[in-house]
């Protein structure tokens, strides 16, 4: 049964007019990725995850739907607005000016489902989901739990990857659950930057010859490649019957990031007094995240 793209109650996805696609959570474990945006990548074809960030839109990758900005997908929790991250990207490219929900502020282990329609969302919608809309489906049972331990790196030892994740549904009291998710994952550096083209022409060298004492010259450009990242979440779904078909719900979310991303490397020429082979920086950043949204739904004279 699917609620994305459609009024009716109880329709199912193959009987949908709008085209539903609808991910379960085992296709998104069998990815094997802790981040949501990368396990979507590997199930949407129309969903583009994006690789790399300029400067501090590193720190904060967001994803696009049929090639259009990341602005132009709405996210949903559970039919809900999800508000877009504070962190605008601003270098030139195909991400300029995006800000879209950052995803890996939604544990993967509070998923249930992810109902994806992909077109005439905007006529919907609004303007926010010319490219369609990701609604994401949390889990809600007042039993039942697992805790699950991910760990990994790619073949060239970059990209050390780990993740505990666990959740529990409760019943705290008569005509209630709620449903709890954790999770804390961390992900290191990878390098995919090739010869710095500045460190190899002639006139660079002649004009700074100490630049051969950098370590790894001519391989010291890291921009390209992985943020290191280290992110906390916590999320609960709770829900209660009030009576007749009158129903409370809330769903809240908590995260926090630390992430620290490589910039450009910086030639002698910048600063030689201080750092007389160059330099190489980076940009950090400490977030916090947190949402809230509540309310009631029911029948009222006649209306859903």
């Amino acid at each position: 049964m699917i609620v994305t793209g459609t009024h009716i109650t109880g329709l199912k996805a193959i009987d949908s007019p709008s085209p539903v696609q609808v991910l379960d959570v085992a296709a998104l474990e069998r990815t094997g990725q802790p981040d949501l945006i990368q396990a979507l990548a590997q199930n949407l074809p129309s969903f583009t995850a994006q690789a790399f960030g300029g400067d501090t839109a590193n720190l904060t990758l967001s994803a696009k739907v049929r090639g259009l900005s990341p602005n132009h997908t709405l996210v949903l929790i559970n039919g809900k607005r999800r508000h877009t991250t504070a962190n605008l990207a601003v270098l030139a490219g195909a991400h300029q000016g995006g800000a879209a929900a950052d995803l890996s502020f939604i544990p993967v282990a509070s998923i249930e489902r992810i109902e994806v329609l992909q077109e005439g969302a905007a006529a919907q919608h609004g303007t926010d989901a010319i490219a369609g809309v990701v609604n994401i489906i949390l889990k809600s049972a007042d039993e039942g739990g697992s805790v699950a331990v991910t760990g990994g790196k790619y073949f060239d030892g970059g990209g050390p990857t780990a993740d505990i994740s666990a959740n529990i549904g409760v019943k705290p009291f008569e005509k209630a659950l709620l449903y709890l998710s954790a999770e804390s994952k961390y992900h290191g550096w990878s390098d995919r930057g090739g010869i710095d083209p500045r460190l190899i022409d002639p006139g660079v060298l002649a004009a700074q010859p100490t630049i051969h004492n950098f370590p790894g010259y001519p391989h010291v450009n890291h921009i390209s490649g992985d943020t290191a990242y280290h992110v906390s979440i916590l999320s609960a779904n709770f829900g209660l019957i009030l009576g007749g078909a009158t129903e409370f719900y809330s769903v809240a979310t908590y995260g926090q990031k630390k992430g620290q991303a490589y910039v450009n490397y910086r030639t002698p020429s910048r600063l030689r007094a201080v750092y007389p082979n160059g330099v190489n920086t980076s940009e950090a950043l400490k977030e916090e995240d947190d949402a809230l949204t509540a309310g009631f739904k029911g029948e009222m004279a006649g209306w859903n």
